[in-house]
């Protein structure tokens, strides 16, 4: 099914080959967004804010793939939780954190500060580790502290089952997020688990085929081995990507977290697989650099789209140097889970079941039309604070 149709780049900006449009003229002669029976259709790529000039191929599913990716683009006006606490906080109350002591690790820390200070409770920060037996440790130091709730982020259960059973037996909740096997050990799927991570990875299936304007067949998936979350995305994708093109293709390549030059492996992917039409990842850091890499490297294919976008994707977007990123609130990511734990406290605590409007409410979907806006730093709602003290009752 690829079309292998000569496309000429449009430079638009500073994109120089990089750019984010890339047509040719339809073999069939057909209208922009005609692609009839036996025509070859250019491939094609969204303009900066979202016009095709060609496209789609018939059999590709583009209006709902865009769809999905333009209600990732709506900004939030509210929290996803609007019911007030049935008591309000008190300073007596305790939230044992752990953390992992990584640099994701320390961030999501100061955002739970700031939540607690604002709720006025008590935050411990347990320094956890991420070995077995630091993790174990910790885990026995939380069960004699008794707090009222417990928060655990990206730290599998596995390594405290023990301690997690004891927990439970003394009514103490547990807020269990970015882990994908809650269900295993009873717990609640919440935010970055198993469900989100699933919508997640239909939004980058989704990106794959919106931003090449139901025109491209060709994806690469770039996978991160040593993060669960990234393996759930991975096979989120492939399904949602049969159901929107069922000729289409995604190749999975590994990249590992610590490579220290991510973007040089993109680009030589790329150089070995030039047929590519566009890639998709769950860590958009791994984009920080490409454009100036590829375009020294005389890439046209280096197209991509990806998820928990840094500060410096962003500049990036702003700056017309990369197709499209996927913003994620940490700050407001860390207010909820916090939330969470006054409601299960409380026993008041309702499970998420819209998914796609729990990841909506804290992430954005980023193209060059919206990025400048968010280049001081992202925030899914600025008036989240306040409405979360009311809902605390502060």
């Amino acid at each position: 099914m690829q079309r292998r149709t000569t496309a000429a780049l449009r430079t638009a900006a500073v994109l120089a080959s990089v750019a984010l449009v890339a047509t040719g003229c339809s073999a069939g002669g057909g209208e922009p967004g005609e692609g009839g029976s036996g025509e070859e259709v250019a491939l094609t790529y969204q303009t900066p804010d979202g016009q095709c000039e060609a496209g789609p191929t018939e059999g590709v599913d583009y209006d709902t793939a865009n769809e999905l990716i333009q209600s990732f683009q709506e900004p939030s006006t509210g929290l996803i939780q609007t019911e007030p606490l049935p008591t309000p906080v008190g300073p007596d109350f305790t939230v044992a954190f752990l953390n992992n002591d990584t640099a994701v690790a320390g961030i999501m820390y100061a955002s739970m500060e700031l939540a607690a200070d604002a709720a006025g409770v008590e935050l411990v920060n347990v320094s956890t580790g991420t070995d077995a037996q630091s993790i174990n440790s910790a885990l026995n130091s939380v069960v004699e502290l008794e707090p009222d709730a417990v928060i655990s982020v990206a730290i599998d259960a596995t390594f405290y089952q023990d301690q997690l059973e004891q927990l439970e037996a003394k009514g103490i909740p547990v807020v269990y997020a970015s882990q994908g096997n809650a269900e295993e050990f009873g717990l609640d799927d919440t935010l970055g688990g198993l469900n989100a991570s699933l919508v997640n990875g239909q939004v980058l299936a989704a990106g794959a085929v919106a931003f090449t304007c139901g025109t491209g067949d060709e994806f690469v998936f770039y996978n991160v081995p040593e993060l669960t979350f990234s393996a759930i995305q991975l096979e989120a994708a492939q399904e949602y990507l049969a159901e929107l093109c069922a000729d289409c293709s995604l190749r999975v390549v590994d990249i590992s977290i610590i490579d220290p030059s991510p973007a040089d492996k993109i680009v030589s992917d790329l150089q070995s697989h030039p047929e590519t039409d566009f890639f998709i990842t769950p860590v958009d850091q791994y984009q920080i650099g490409l454009g100036d890499k590829a375009q020294l490297a005389g890439l046209t294919n280096a197209y991509g789209f990806g998820q928990s976008s840094l500060p410096p994707n962003v500049q990036q977007l702003a700056d017309g140097l990369q197709t499209a990123g996927f913003a994620v609130d940490l700050n407001m990511f860390m207010w909820l889970l916090l939330d969470e734990a006054f409601r299960k406290a409380q026993g008041v605590y309702e499970p998420y079941t819209d998914w796609d409007a729990v990841n909506r409410s804290v992430s954005l979907v980023l193209t060059p039309e919206n990025a400048g806006q968010y280049v001081a730093g992202f925030e899914a709602y600025p008036g989240m604070e306040d409405d979360f003290k009311a809902l605390w009752g502060k």
